[in-house]
């Protein structure tokens, strides 16, 4: 009986872990985290910082940045200073996406092989792909790797052509936000980190108000902040036309 018992009493815990690992479903999770973030259009004032040496906090390169955002894959971005880049801007429109120059006066569609890069003239450790739109659900395909009292560990698979190979992003069942997302390559492995700092209330909407992207490779690190947002507001269709963002 004490023999038959030892062995069956694993099992049951082992059952129990199935069913309850069951019950909480990636899909939900993560559309949930998409709904947290999704509004149907924003304008946000933000700078952007870059540190060439992540230790080092003295030496930095700070920009000023005005973005727009229509749904989940239309955005646009432009730099208001320094004057070495002023009026540069980026519009990532459904997949696509397009720099202008002001420099030059030119306009450049990026190529997707282009994408792993960072913006000329701008640096830093985000890349054209981070900067541009989609939803978690769209861009990735999501299991559960661990579960805790506090949060969920998700490993994301992208589903169409991209420059990592995965995503590691930590998820806070207390309001499902994520305050952590790691980035892998094929060829570096755990490449960056994105972490935000700290969050906010803007317009009812708690929102990352700083966040870091950390460069492992580079030892570098790039730090973004929202000093204020509006949220489901009137914007220009100018601004997510191809032909006439730039003017």
């Amino acid at each position: 009986m004490n023999k038959h018992f030892k062995i069956f009493f694993p099992g049951i815990f082992f059952v129990m872990a199935i069913q309850t690992f069951a019950q909480e479903n990636v899909l939900d999770i993560i559309r949930k985290v998409d709904e947290m973030a999704k509004t149907s259009t924003s304008i946000a004032k933000m700078s952007m910082l870059t540190y060439p040496y992540s230790e080092d906090n003295a030496n930095y390169r700070e920009m000023k940045v005005l973005a727009y955002a229509k749904g989940d894959d239309n955005s646009y971005m432009e730099f208001i200073t320094p004057k070495s880049i002023q009026g540069l801007r980026i519009l990532s429109l459904e997949g696509d996406q397009w720099v202008y120059f002001p420099s030059t006066g030119r306009v450049r569609k990026i190529a997707a092989k282009s994408k792993d890069q960072t913006v000329q003239g701008v640096g830093g450790d985000f890349t054209y792909e981070d900067l541009g739109g989609g939803s978690m659900e769209e861009n990735y395909t999501f299991k559960i790797l661990k579960s805790d009292d506090k949060s969920w560990t998700l490993e994301g698979i992208p589903t169409k052509e991209s420059s990592y190979s995965k995503v590691i992003i930590t998820v806070l069942k207390e309001n499902y936000q994520s305050p952590k997302i790691e980035f892998y390559s094929a060829e570096d492995g755990h490449k960056k980190d994105l972490i935000v700092e700290e969050y906010k209330t803007i317009s009812g909407r708690l929102m990352p108000t700083r966040m870091t992207m950390l460069n492992l490779i580079k030892q570098s690190k790039t730090i973004v902040i929202m000093h204020d947002a509006q949220y489901d507001v009137p914007i220009d269709d100018k601004y997510f036309n191809p032909m006439r963002f730039y003017k």
